[in-house]
């Protein structure tokens, strides 16, 4: 058979074929014995960032305060804030459960609740929540206990010592029952409502009267000394040009990431996926070395799965650069120079929301695989403040920082907070959800 009519031939039996399939037909052997074979056509890999694989996220800190003490009362006005919210675009509520007192909203046989409600105010409110699609973040102001409640009150030896010997009403992240203590509030929380996320605030330490604010009690300097080798008391000169005050500096940062590893880790045997998310001060660089927050890092790392940063000012081009800023918690730690060294699916500062398997990437870097499957970006949801110590905006000052935290390619944005997120700021939100606000 000449060529040209070879080739139509085949080209006949292909088309037959893809009519026979689309007829539904059933295909017997010798049918498609003389057909050429259709290879697959494959998708391309697309690197897209975490914002597109993720609904953006339009969440309010909230407090029991904002409904009252009375139940019933407290219903009505829930559903009444709720169905508000609803119309205003926001889908995320980051519910307080333990503020800065020790006192807990929810039944527990651990902490003590705040004896103006005698009744299970998180559940109620969880309810309400979930019959909305709402997704709700408890929300634990960790270290803080000024009431010294509880087991608290038990073990003074918990607290804070200050550089003149003052007794400080927060607990000492350094002490491992100290984290113990605090991560058993959570995890118990998690297993009584069958949680999906655990909010952390003043995941640090403190930041008053001065910065840095780490403990000087005899165990924490023991405990110190042990992993160091250093005897902080022979310190002389206690400032950054000390190598040896570097590493108590470091230490101290290094106690408050242990926290997080840990609630990470007892979060795992609750039995259910429990992701992180974290209020975090507004500059990485200074909060590691001042207050012992090393947020960037807990991204980079896979402890956290939200970081909420709070940029409470009206200052846009500072909110710009700050949450552009924050992004670099997305840079996957050990993955980032993957592109560098010849790999393919992961760039430097890559935010897929998981970084695939690739053999050519493990030859290079020498990356387990078991990191390479199982690590993802960590979502960057700045903090708006609407009426803070630090600022107070206006309706068209949100939507500005909307916009940008869109533009930067945030993955959403979280109001502080909704006792001050009255009806203009709520009928701002809603028009420009109607007109697709980019």
């Amino acid at each position: 058979m000449p060529a040209p009519l070879r080739f139509l031939a085949k080209k006949l039996s292909v088309w037959s074929l893809i009519l026979v399939m689309g007829l539904g037909l059933p295909i017997g052997q010798a049918q498609l014995a003389g057909a050429q074979k259709l290879k697959p056509i494959k998708e391309p890999k697309v690197d897209l960032p975490a914002s597109a694989l993720n609904p953006w996220v339009v969440g309010v800190w909230m407090h029991p305060g904002m409904f009252g003490r009375e139940r019933e009362a407290a219903l009505e006005k829930m559903r009444q804030t709720l169905d508000e919210y609803l119309k205003s675009g926001i889908n995320s509520l980051f519910m307080l459960v333990k503020n800065t007192t020790g006192h807990v909203y929810y039944d527990s046989e651990i902490g003590v609740k705040d004896p103006a409600y005698d009744w299970d105010f998180f559940g109620l409110f969880l309810e309400e929540a979930r019959k909305r699609n709402l997704e709700v973040h408890p929300w634990f102001c960790v270290f803080p206990e000024s009431a010294l409640l509880g087991q608290v009150r038990e073990h003074p030896e918990w607290l804070i010592v200050g550089p003149g010997r003052e007794m400080v009403r927060t607990v000492n992240p350094a002490l491992p029952e100290v984290r113990a203590y605090e991560i058993s509030l959570m995890t118990e929380l998690a297993r009584k409502y069958g949680l999906d996320w655990i909010h952390l605030d003043y995941i640090r330490f403190p930041c008053e009267p001065t910065e840095p604010y780490f403990s000087r009690d005899s165990r924490t300097l023991q405990l110190f000394k042990e992993e160091t080798g250093i005897d902080f008391n022979a310190l002389k000169a206690r400032d950054s040009g000390n190598p040896y005050w570097n590493v108590w500096l470091e230490w101290n940062r290094d106690q408050v990431t242990r926290f997080v590893h840990e609630l990470r880790a007892e979060l795992g045997k609750t039995g259910r996926q429990v992701k992180i998310s974290a209020a975090v001060f507004p500059d990485p660089d200074n909060a590691r070395v001042l207050i012992g927050q090393d947020w960037l890092e807990w991204g980079r790392q896979g402890l956290v799965d939200m970081l909420c940063p709070m940029l409470y000012t009206n200052d846009l081009p500072l909110f710009e650069k700050l949450t552009k800023k924050a992004l670099a918690a997305r840079v996957i730690e050990g993955l980032a120079g993957l592109v560098e060294a010849g790999g393919t699916g992961v760039l430097k500062g890559a935010t897929g929301s998981q970084v695939k398997e690739s053999s050519t990437n493990k030859k290079k870097e020498n990356i387990p695989a078991a990191q390479v499957k199982k690590t993802r970006a960590v979502l960057v949801c700045p903090g708006i403040g609407i009426l803070t110590s630090h600022n107070q905006a206006t309706p068209e000052i949100m939507l500005d920082e909307i916009r940008l935290a869109r533009k930067a390619g945030a993955d959403g944005v979280v109001f502080f907070s909704g006792g001050s997120l009255k009806e203009d700021f709520l009928g701002a939100l809603a028009r420009a959800g109607e007109q697709k606000l980019k």
